[in-house]
């Protein structure tokens, strides 16, 4: 451990702390000991957190002399025993080894009358002489004359009394390494004085714990105290690079980067890896040289500098050393610039938004996970890497060591074949370049990279450079033409599950997949989930796609409610809870080849799953060092992306082996409900079961079959046995001792959420706001800024609870208790001080447009998130849950029209209260209208639904009455006449399908048709009555493209949340509402940005124009009309200034800094140019995908569509241009289509006639392309459409059945040109245009355009 005392003599200016925090970056102290900071402890805390010292003590400074800061790293364990103006002491536990000792930081009274104070302070902290004491600081004094040089000397009985102390508390020097003396003033060698005032000491027992210490005495170039070092030579903070290779995020920021990659991969050759290996390289050699270049200069003026202080002080060499020391702070202004800038530019970017990075940042982890011991099999403690490492490996080779399996015959009975040839042709077709990409841009970036070093985040930011050769190196190994094991080499880390583990069993593992294997099998993956659905039962719903977490939750409370509720009846059941011993590692890959078999699956198919798991080889890293390579013969990787669904075939062996018993296994909840046999997701496994010794056999029998077959093995010590009501307790225990399974009283949670909510609902939830609380008190989020603020509550804070609320309807008291920990942590100061509320959180809570921050209403929230389970019981009603919850409450109704029931469940209870919500929300999409009723339902398309009004008496019922059953069309001249207007134009413009389509149930609040929780949420959130002319202003705000902590300021001033005078006057917390710049007027938001003298000078010198504009103006409004005045493109300058306004303000009240107004110009317009030319450089470097037309491939035809929406007449005109494999013209067709909902529609429509224009001229098989990307999508999807254009994608997908072949395509609008031309030339013509091998004159010239560009690639 290092720690490092200094003082600094002042940390008022920038730049000082500036050269404080290069200091500390290049020694990397796990603890620091500032003195003389001469700043107050809020300041000094502050600059201790930039400093990277999130956790420490500050002392204020006394009339700007004095002050103190002790801060830590969370390399130790740090508990502050007491402090004073003059010392600092803390018992230190280290993590590294355990040890516990003391550190005192001191500072020695500078004045000589009251140094002998300072030795009766030292006197009195030694009161632990068992506890190894290290003291360091600044003395003030000497121990012997020779540590002075010049000046007069030191009296004897001042040394005396140093010296006399130290011994009296038995502290000893520590000595040093480097310049002899640590204070010096004088520039001339006359006056020059030298002295060794800085020093640590420490008793005996510390010298005996830290033998390996050294003290140094550092370079400086600011204060006259040099800096003093101590390393303990043991737990070093500072990160030390292994040998092993690994590409640095960090690097995407040099610019020299992405250049360098593509000379490398443009230079490697040889085969694919051999390339990369030597890219690697090439960029290890790289980094080196650019990290050499920069340090060289700075290293050769250190060395120089060290060598002055080591001369006679003559002039010339003072002289020398002053010139040094300047030239080392240019070369240090030079890189902190030049950091400064990256830095800034990457906040510019990514900022107060980069979601991901903050989740990072919260979430990471505050010890090191060094492993200091470990048990072997005998018992016996090892504490060397090398025997650790070899009872790791040891450990892990026979883990995923096979055993002998029983005979699975009888589990493969109950084992359906679901896979049919169709599917395995679908499984088995060629990958394809689109299918890689889509694996590599949906990996996490930052996670740890595998063997190689690289990881996805180097794929995916230079894929323009590597990425076609990666595709064909994919494809060759997907074709099993490479074998997989060149890529499947595996690293083991372990991660401690609890402080100082010893046992194996205590540790995480986590497996580092070389990314290229990790590509390939998730391309491998993205196939197999979609035939997943048929082959797990309905029981599993993890991994599953459809399936959610919930459905698991709500279906386990409601069969543990009704087991708590049956009280009477003969029979009486068990719940069995298991927990599976290394679920994972344990599966046997002979058992996972035959239930893939008798599912079905193609050999060809399974032959390339079973190389991804059995060519694996594993080694093991502990502390830094790697194992030798050993391979498995069972076991699958958490962090391979197909073991999930692996593991799901190989747990359908227990869902085979439970329905195969007719008696003694399952749970009724109701009469007609589904009899539930286990609830599965992934390793967790939930059985329900007789609770009789009849039960109890079958269920032990049904588990050793599956462990002798499988390899898993049930952990019997953290199972448990939940029972109904009705059980006696002989019953309990006979049961109990069969199953050798522990009596739970109750049932723990299940999938993290309460099994059991009594009355006293604020208590079931509890937990949920401790881990809020701990969230915020964590260091994290002490040092963020009102931006961070922002993404910390909506991206972590919010999104706590919102698991259980999906599941559970929380009380309102309990949400407004969670919005008032998120109140108090988005208003205050700091962690200590309260902070004013300027709003109630309901204000907070309304968009950004209208004058909120867009926090979430827990309470609606919460029936928003319900709903969206509601929305499942509707959509899904075969689902198990809703078939359990249908069997019980409303077995003759739809959930619509379901009542609460007698004694329902808290989960059921919660769900039909957000019943209302889905009412509002929810209309009917027509299919044949038989079911829909014309005047009482809800169906005709809007924003929210709403019943019609007939224009004239009609005994019309149903809707199916408006439709010509014989054409399935409209009939038009009956809806005219019973209708108004603008309800026939809609009624008019619903598509209608041909086919047999049953009506069905869709939300208004997406164009999709599906419900969303944010949909819901926004119908529930009642927009809160604030001043309309509010919303352009702060439109303009949140989308000037400025850092938000900048936008919320101004958004803060807008709103009139500022502490200006006069609001703290209103407040109560001053009676002076004058403002302290100009001593004039009384400072409100006006003041403070306009109406000062200051503030007009400033707007005058940046060149906008406000001084005539009317004063009296709200700030809204004022700003509004300054806005116009300038012109759009001055609110970013505008903002900035508002910023430094407000800063320089607060510099000069709380600091006693006077700025100028040309200074905050100078300020406003460099920050600006740094915003301009970041956004100037994102521009550029996105530039708008220009992709031209492609031909199709033969015998195949291209046939594109566009279309062009008139929303005043609700008309569409099409444009659709059919070519072939040469570019030139087969058909051509520009038609007008009537009773067009939408511009999304309109697209859809140009599609279906583009297929019917392709049959009529007798093309079979066609690409068809589109510069639609959701109708593009919608066509290629299997799902149930619910959207405005279902029926046309339905009558889409219907005709293109005809097809010999068919493909569907995305093209941007610049690919799309001629049917983009033939849609608008409908304008102009008379009638309908149809074209056959000849296009109109005016876009014969962007075919051959097109022909042009194609030709000459």
């Amino acid at each position: 451990m290092k720690i490092m005392s200094w003082n600094v003599r002042g940390l008022n200016k920038p730049r000082t702390v500036g050269r404080l925090r290069q200091k500390l970056l290049e020694e990397s102290p796990g603890l620091i000991f500032l003195i003389e900071t001469k700043v107050k402890d809020s300041k000094m805390a502050e600059i201790r957190r930039k400093c990277g010292f999130l956790n420490g003590i500050d002392v204020s400074a006394v009339r700007r002399s004095g002050g103190l800061s002790l801060g830590w790293k969370n390399c130790c364990k740090v508990t502050l025993r007491s402090y004073s103006v003059r010392h600092v002491d803390v018992l230190i536990e280290d993590d590294s080894d355990g040890n516990k000792w003391r550190c005192t930081g001191f500072y020695g009274h500078p004045e000589e009358q009251h140094r002998g104070e300072s030795w009766d302070l030292l006197r009195s902290l030694d009161d632990m002489p068992d506890i190894p004491w290290l003291v360091i600081g600044d003395f003030n004094e000497l121990l012997l004359s020779s540590e002075k040089q010049g000046g007069r000397d030191r009296p004897v009985r001042q040394m005396k009394g140093f010296s006399a102390v130290l011994n009296e508390c038995g502290l000893d020097d520590l000595g040093f390494t480097g310049q002899w003396f640590t204070w010096e003033k004088g520039k001339f060698s006359n006056t020059n004085v030298r002295e060794r005032l800085d020093r640590g000491v420490a008793s005996g027992s510390w010298w005996d714990l830290f033998p390996d210490f050294k003290v140094y005495h550092l370079q400086h170039t600011f204060s006259d105290h040099c800096p003093i070092l101590v390393n303990t030579g043991f737990g070093s903070s500072a990160h030390v690079r292994t040998g092993q290779f690994r590409f640095e995020a960090a690097w995407l920021l040099e610019e020299s980067c992405e250049p360098e990659v593509q000379k490398l991969w443009s230079l490697s050759s040889g085969d694919y890896l051999d390339r990369l290996s030597q890219v690697k390289k090439g960029l290890d050699r790289w980094f080196k040289d650019l990290r050499r270049k920069k340090t060289s200069t700075l290293a050769v003026l250190k060395k120089k500098l060290a060598y002055l202080n080591e001369q006679t002080p003559s002039d010339e060499v003072l002289g020398e050393i002053t010139d040094t020391k300047l030239s080392m702070n240019f070369e240090l202004d030079k890189e902190e610039i030049f950091w400064e800038q990256r830095a800034r530019s990457n906040w510019l970017k990514h900022g107060d938004r980069n979601t991901s990075f903050f989740h990072r940042c919260a979430s990471q982890r505050r010890r090191k996970n060094k492993v200091k011991s470990l048990e072997n099999v005998n018992g016996e403690v090892c504490s060397e890497d090398n025997e650790m490492l070899e009872v790791a490996t040891n450990y892990f080779s026979s883990l995923f060591t096979s055993s002998t399996i029983g005979d699975c015959s009888r589990i493969l009975e109950g084992v359906n074949v679901c896979i049919s040839e169709s599917m395995n042709l679908s499984l088995r077709k060629a990958f394809t370049a689109a299918e890689i990409w889509d694996s590599v841009k949906s990996m996490s970036p930052l996670k740890a990279a595998g063997e190689n070093g690289l990881g996805a985040l180097f794929f995916q930011k230079f894929w323009h450079v590597i990425g076609d050769d990666t595709v064909t190196f994919c494809l060759t190994v997907l074709k099993q033409e490479r074998p997989m094991s060149d890529i499947n080499q595996t690293r083991i880390v372990l991660v401690p599950k609890v402080d100082n583990p010893t046992g194996m069993s205590q540790f995480r593992p986590i497996s580092l997949c070389n990314v290229l294997f990790k590509i390939i099998s998730k391309t491998l993956a993205n196939r197999l989930k979609l035939v997943l659905p048929l082959c797990i039962d309905e029981a599993q719903s993890a991994f599953v796609p459809g399936r959610l977490i919930t459905d698991n939750v709500l279906a386990a409370y409601e069969i543990f409610h009704s087991m708590r509720m049956k009280k009477g009846g003969k029979n009486g059941f068990l719940t069995a809870k298991l927990d599976m011993f290394k679920a994972y590692d344990r599966v046997e890959w002979n058992f996972l080849h035959s239930m893939m078999t008798k599912m079905g699956f193609d050999e060809g198919w399974i032959s390339i799953l079973m190389d991804c798991i059995s060519t694996v080889s594993y080694s093991v890293i502990l502390n830094g060092s790697i194992g030798d390579f050993f391979h498995p013969s069972r076991g699958l990787r958490q962090g391979d992306p197909i073991s999930p669904y692996l593991f799901l075939i190989c747990g359908e062996g227990l869902s085979s082996l439970l329905r195969q018993q007719s008696s003694g296994i399952g749970y009724k909840i109701a009469r007609g409900a589904p009899s539930v046999t286990y609830l599965f997701f992934a390793d967790d496994s939930v059985i329900f079961a007789e609770a009789s010794t009849r039960g109890a056999s079958v269920l032990r029998d049904v588990l050793t079959d599956y462990e002798m077959c499988s390899g898993q093995c049930i952990n019997y010590e953290k199972s448990g046995l939940f029972f109904s009501a009705n059980v006696g307790e002989d019953t309990r225990q006979d049961v109990a001792r069969i199953l050798r399974i522990r009596n739970a009283i109750n049932p723990e949670k299940y999938l993290g959420l309460p099994t059991v909510v009594g009355r006293n609902k604020k208590q079931a939830f509890f937990g949920l706001r401790d881990r809020l609380l701990a969230c915020i008190n964590s260091w994290s989020a002490r040092v963020l800024s009102q931006g961070g603020k922002e993404v910390f509550i909506k991206s972590v804070l919010q999104a706590i609870p919102t698991y259980t609320m999906s599941c559970f309807l929380l009380p309102k008291t309990f949400c407004r208790g969670i919005e008032s920990i998120l109140a108090r942590f988005w208003w205050r100061n700091s962690k200590d001080k309260k902070g004013i509320h300027w709003s109630v959180w309901s204000e907070l809570c309304a968009l950004k447009e209208n004058g909120g921050m867009g926090f979430r209403d827990m309470c609606k929230f919460n029936v928003a998130l319900l709903a969206k389970q509601g929305w499942r019981l509707i959509t899904n009603p075969m689902s198990l849950i809703a078939r359990l919850l249908r069997a019980k409450y409303h077995p003759t109704s739809s959930f619509l029209n379901s009542r609460v029931g007698a004694n329902p469940s808290y989960t059921w209870r919660s769900i039909w209260c957000a019943r209302g919500l889905l009412e509002k929300g929810l209309r009917d999409m027509i299919g044949d209208g038989s079911t829909v009723r014309v005047w009482s339902d809800f169906w005709v398309p809007s924003d929210y639904p709403r019943k019609l009004q007939a224009q004239s008496p009609t005994n019309v019922t149903f809707v199916s009455e408006l439709i010509d059953n014989g054409s399935m069309t409209w009939k038009e001249d009956m809806i005219r006449g019973l209708f108004s207007p603008q309800d026939a134009r809609k009624i008019l413009s619903i598509p209608l399908s041909s086919s047999n389509v049953l009506d069905s149930k869709v939300w208004c609040g997406e164009r999709n048709g599906v419900y969303s929780v944010r949909s819901g949420y926004r119908l529930l959130l009642e927009v809160p009555n604030t001043n309309t002319s509010l919303r352009p202003v702060l439109k303009q705000v949140w989308q000037s493209g400025c850092p938000t902590k900048m936008n919320i300021q101004c958004w803060k001033f807008i709103r009139n949340f500022v502490p200006t005078k006069r609001n703290l006057c209103i407040k109560r917390v001053t009676n002076n509402p004058i403002c302290p710049r100009c001593l004039q007027e009384p400072e409100d938001v006006a003041h403070v940005i306009r109406n000062c003298r200051f503030a007009e000078r400033v707007w005058f010198l940046l060149g906008i124009q406000c001084n005539y504009i009317h004063q009296d103006l709200d700030i809204a409004n004022w700003l509004t009309t300054v806005i116009q005045t300038n012109g759009k493109h001055h609110m970013q300058i505008i903002i900035i200034a508002i910023w430094f306004l407000w800063i320089t303000r607060n510099n000069f009240v709380f600091e006693g800094i006077v700025k100028t107004p040309e200074d905050v110009v100078t300020s406003t317009r460099s920050y600006w140019l740094d915003v301009k030319a970041v956004s100037t450089k994102l521009s550029s470097s996105n530039p708008s995908l220009h992709v031209r037309w492609s031909p199709p491939s033969s015998p195949a035809v291209r046939v594109n569509c566009d279309a062009s929406y008139d929303i005043s007449n609700g008309s569409a005109d099409l444009g659709v241009a059919i070519r072939n494999e040469e570019g030139l013209i087969l058909g051509a067709m520009s038609r007008r289509v009537f009773h067009v909902a939408s511009p999304f529609a309109a697209e859809a429509y140009a599609v279906l006639h583009g297929l019917h224009f392709a049959w009529d001229l007798g093309f079979p098989m066609i690409e068809l392309s589109s510069d639609s990307r959701s109708v593009i999508m919608k066509l290629k999807s299997e799902m149930h459409d619910r959207s405005e254009i279902s029926n046309i994608i339905r009558e889409a997908k219907s005709f293109s059945r005809r097809l010999a072949g068919i493909s569907y395509l995305f093209s941007p609008r610049s690919s799309n040109r001629v049917a983009h031309a033939l849609a608008h030339l409908r304008r102009s013509l008379s009638e309908d245009g149809f074209w056959v091998e000849d296009a109109p004159p005016s876009i014969v010239e962007i075919i051959n355009t097109d022909r042009r560009w194609f030709s000459d690639i």
